[in-house]
Formats: C-alpha cells, sequence, structure tokens
C-alpha cells in the first residue's frame, strides 16, 4: 500500500483513545516503512520512529548528526506506509 485510509488527524485521534484507555500500549520502533507495515500486520496498535534507529540505519553514530530534514523524511515515508498512529 503506497498510501493509507486515514488521516493524520485520524491517527492522532486514535492514538489519543488508545493512550486515554490506561492499559500498556506496545509500540516497536519503526525502521523504515517495511518494518511499519510488518509491525501493522502482526497486530500492534502503534509504532514509532526512533532518532537512534533512524541514525543506525543511515549509518551514522547517534550523536545528533541526522538532520531534521531527514526525520520529516523518513517520517513521512514510514506513515505513508501504515494506518498506525
Amino acid at each position: 500500500m503506497l498510501h493509507t485510509r486515514t488521516t493524520p488527524a485520524q491517527r492522532r485521534r486514535a492514538l489519543r483513545e488508545r493512550l486515554a484507555t490506561g492499559r500498556l500500549l506496545q509500540m516497536p520502533g519503526a525502521i523504515n516503512p517495511l518494518s511499519a507495515k510488518l509491525i501493522e500486520d502482526t497486530g500492534f496498535e502503534a509504532a514509532y520512529l526512533s532518532g537512534a534507529v533512524l541514525a543506525a540505519d543511515l549509518g551514522l553514530p547517534d550523536i545528533g548528526l541526522t538532520t531534521v530534514t531527514e526525520i520529516a523524511a523518513r517520517a513521512q515515508q514510514t506513515t505513508r506506509a501504515t494506518d498506525l498512529p
């Protein structure tokens, strides 16, 4: 799937609702769009993008070398692949 069926507003609402239940919400870290899709297909209710994981995926040490542009681009690529918040 190249484009999701949910809007960013719907995803934000879904995350808020899931967090408001007070139960433990497991959110694996998505390295890239493929891992986000696998996280969704496995049945998790949410995922997150880690700066450390992004740096490692780019072959950089986790000392702040990734730019905001790189992080935003990866977030956009990843959220396009899944409907997860």
